[in-house]
């Protein structure tokens, strides 16, 4: 990932954006911190699925519902879609 030293802060976002190389690049400005510009794929969104609290703890919500009996089979959830 190529790096980018930026010694004007102000610089407008979308001239960052147009020349961006499309694997994404890191963004690093003197005494501040380090950001990274990435195209959103489907690896990132999982990655950032995955550590999100909110979806985690509604993963084990589900999951509690489903061990108490509170779950449908496939026969029954495709009854459910074609009403």
């Amino acid at each position: 990932m190529k790096t980018l030293k930026l010694t004007d802060r102000k610089i407008p976002f979308g001239d960052l954006l147009e020349n961006a190389p499309a694997d994404g690049v890191l963004i690093k400005t003197k005494g501040h911190l380090t950001y990274a510009l990435m195209p959103l794929d489907d690896n990132l969104l999982d990655y950032l699925l995955e550590r999100d609290p909110k979806f985690i703890a509604e993963c084990r919500a589900i999951s509690k519902r489903m061990k108490s009996g509170q779950r449908h089979s496939h026969a029954e959830v495709l009854k459910l879609f074609k009403r």
